[in-house]
């Protein structure tokens, strides 16, 4: 019985602590600092691709999407530019916003979201707010701009 309370013990202490623990890890870097910074980036992602293949459909490599302007408020690098940040601040320790990360992903592994198309698309468009949605809390969370 006093294992079984112990061990409850750990793991409501464990629960307790986790999000605390999590947010002590929360040390983002912005997308300007790894921009100017490519030294500094962590090692490749995994074994499948580094930051030498294309970004998704983009038909760049990850730095050279970074180092885009997003004339006329382009979405797609709007977005680009702080999912960059965010992967690489999440590869190199920081807690990261990872359901946000998801749904950037999804919609950047999309191959009619193309930087043209979506560049295209007129600022009412709800695709194009969902880009600027995502890329707005990324960039709070690559600001460091996020509240527990």
């Amino acid at each position: 019985m006093q294992k079984y309370l112990i061990l409850g013990l750990i793991i409501a202490l464990y629960v307790c602590t986790a999000p605390v623990a999590a947010w002590e890890d929360y040390n983002p870097l912005t997308q300007g600092y790894w921009k100017n910074h490519p030294e500094d980036w962590p090692s490749p992602m995994s074994d499948d691709g580094d930051y030498d293949d294309n970004f998704f459909y983009s038909g760049q490599n990850w730095m050279t999407v970074l180092q885009k302007a997003p004339k006329g408020g382009n979405a797609y690098y709007l977005l680009a530019h702080q999912y960059i940040a965010a992967v690489l601040n999440m590869y190199s320790g920081s807690w990261a916003p990872y359901t946000k990360l998801d749904e950037a992903a999804k919609l950047l592994d999309n191959q009619d979201n193309t930087p043209a198309k979506i560049g295209a698309l007129k600022g009412n468009d709800p695709l194009r707010q969902q880009f600027i949605d995502l890329a707005a809390y990324l960039d709070d969370y690559n600001n460091r701009r996020l509240k527990e």
